[in-house]
């Protein structure tokens, strides 16, 4: 195993690449080490794991354009396969929804965990980022309710990408609420006949993340 810490375009980034690498690639937007149990189990058997943090942009162009420019040089300097499989756990959704969005020949797989679907949905714990929000995008309080740059209002042109997703949400989310983040997108899944992975936790908040039997999770990530 190697990890290798380095600086891109003034951002630090992470690269762990195990004993016996199989040329594919988790690239978790945010948290690198939170809820990690799946990552670990895919490290085990060659998926290099990869961040970029670019931390409070929120998936916005600004912070997609980044992300790209660090796709191609990490392809080309460890040796990574053309495409990413995307993890993306929280507001670190943002990040993996948008960037399939702009850059789907660049995405293999995306995984979003209670993602933040509506910008401007974030309740409780999660109020206070809307600061940040509204600042990366100049949106203010009234102008989030009429911006289309949603993950949530991109929907079909995301799916008309054809990317494999799998979404796992907490029914009960307290910080990213599940009726206007994750619950819209399995409904508009079902209204259109889109087939997704998905499991939903009746009686779970944000945390934890993942699944107690990451199975599903590995099954999906290892599905040709």
């Amino acid at each position: 195993m190697k990890e290798i810490n380095f600086e891109f375009n003034g951002y630090s980034a992470t690269v762990i690449i195990p004993d016996k690498p199989n040329g594919k690639w988790i690239w978790k937007t945010e948290f690198l080490h939170a809820f990690e149990d799946a990552e670990l189990a895919l490290f085990d058997k060659g998926y290099t794991r990869v961040t970029y943090k670019i931390h409070d942009m929120w998936g916005s162009p600004r912070a997609v354009r980044m992300m790209n420019k660090f796709h191609k040089f990490a392809v080309k300097e460890f040796n990574l396969s053309e495409k990413a499989i995307l993890f993306g756990f929280s507001r670190g959704g943002t990040y993996a929804f948008n960037y399939a969005l702009f850059y789907p020949d660049f995405v293999e797989k995306v995984y979003l965990d209670a993602p933040v679907l509506d910008l401007g949905t974030l309740t409780g714990p999660g109020e206070h980022l809307l600061a940040q929000v509204y600042d990366e995008y100049s949106l203010t309080e009234e102008t989030v309710k009429s911006f289309k740059g949603h993950p949530i209002c991109n929907l079909r042109e995301f799916f008309d990408a054809k990317i494999p997703l799998l979404l796992i949400a907490g029914g009960s989310d307290e910080v990213v609420p599940f009726d206007t983040n994750a619950k819209k997108l399995i409904e508009f899944c079902d209204e259109n006949g889109i087939e997704i992975t998905s499991a939903v936790k009746p009686d779970c908040k944000h945390h934890p993340h993942s699944l107690e039997d990451i199975s599903p999770i590995i099954d999906f990530i290892d599905a040709k």
